[in-house]
């Protein structure tokens, strides 16, 4: 539990982002404890616990994700990603939009997003607990950010094309 406190913010984060939903986030780090636990003989180094579980995590996620394409998947996606408490309505909205975008991402851009952006890990660490090299992970990170810009150029064109095709009306007498 010492190892686990310090990182637990990261790993809800880590759940919700993959998962995109706020219930199977919860089941996720569930299961991830669950096979942490089992398996915590086989952790190295304790400094590296919190690679340990987002491996696990990424790991128990995968076999989900194979499951569900023999038994279907029941559960509704919603857009829960990061914890964020944003301060107006234009901030939320941002937000919003952000993690709409991020979604649209293929998993493994939207991983690599998350990992180096959101829970701050270098392209070094991704590389070593993805058990891929550097230069992927600097590509995946490349071709992300590159998928987001586009994205959210187009969402921003579609809400000025709204504004501007509904001029706001105004009362004379």
């Amino acid at each position: 539990m010492k190892l686990y406190a310090p990182v637990q913010r990261q790993l809800s984060a880590y759940c919700r982002v993959i998962t995109r939903s706020e219930e199977e986030a919860l089941d996720l780090v569930q299961e991830t404890l669950t096979k942490a636990f089992e398996s915590f003989d086989t952790l190295r180094e304790p400094s590296a616990f919190q690679f340990f579980l987002i491996g696990i995590a990424r790991n128990c996620y995968r076999k989900q994700q194979r499951r569900s394409k023999f038994f279907g998947k029941p559960t509704e996606v919603k857009a829960v990603n990061v914890e964020v408490a944003p301060d107006s309505v234009e901030m939320q909205h941002d937000v919003q939009l952000i993690r709409e975008c991020i979604s649209r991402l293929n998993a493994e851009q939207r991983e690599v997003i998350l990992l180096f952006h959101i829970l701050g890990f270098s392209i070094k660490e991704i590389a070593v607990n993805m058990n891929i090299t550097e230069a992927a992970v600097k590509n995946r990170l490349a071709r992300g950010r590159e998928k987001l810009r586009k994205l959210l150029s187009d969402n921003e064109s579609i809400l000025t094309h709204r504004i501007s095709a509904n001029p706001i009306k105004t009362l004379t007498k």
